[in-house]
C-alpha cells in the first residue's frame, strides 16, 4: 500500500516534461526559420535564414543560435553575438554581428532578427550590409 501511495505521490508532484519539439516557419523575406526546444521545452537552437543589404549589392547566408542563450525560458528567448563566415569565393570574409528574440504564444513562435556585416577581402573592408529587423514566425511541424 505504502507503494502505491509512493508511486500516486510521485506522479502528482513530478514536474510536467514538454516533448522536444521543431517549429518550422518563414521571416517576411520567404527564408526558412526553425526553432528546436528540448525535453524540458527550452529554445535549445534556432536557424534565420536571411539577405541582407551591402552597398554594392547583396549578402545572403543563414545564422544559428545555439545554447547558452542570452535570455531563455520555455516562452520567450534572446540572443546576440558576432561570428566571422568561412572565406568566400574571391577571398571574401563576412564579419557579422547579429540578434534574435522570439516569443512563443499559444503554439506558434513569433520574432524578430537582424544583422549587420562587414565584408573583407585581404583584411580591408570592401563592403557594409545591414538588415535592420525582419519580423518571424514558426508553427509547429
Amino acid at each position: 500500500m505504502r507503494t502505491l501511495a509512493l508511486a500516486v505521490a510521485l506522479l502528482i508532484c513530478a514536474p510536467a516534461v514538454a516533448d522536444a519539439r521543431v517549429w518550422r516557419g518563414e521571416t517576411t523575406q520567404g527564408r526558412g526559420v526553425s526553432v528546436r526546444t528540448g525535453d524540458e521545452g527550452e529554445v535549445e537552437r534556432v536557424r534565420v535564414g536571411w539577405k541582407a543589404r551591402c552597398r554594392n549589392g547583396s549578402y545572403t547566408s543563414r545564422t544559428y543560435f545555439k545554447v547558452p542563450f542570452d535570455v531563455s525560458g520555455t516562452t520567450a528567448f534572446e540572443d546576440a553575438g558576432s561570428y566571422r563566415s568561412r572565406r568566400l569565393r574571391g577571398g571574401f570574409r563576412g564579419h557579422h554581428r547579429v540578434h534574435v528574440q522570439g516569443t512563443l504564444a499559444g503554439d506558434r513562435w513569433t520574432g524578430t532578427f537582424r544583422v549587420r556585416t562587414r565584408v573583407t577581402r585581404r583584411g580591408r573592408v570592401v563592403d557594409r550590409c545591414r538588415l535592420k529587423s525582419v519580423s518571424w514566425t514558426a508553427g509547429p511541424t
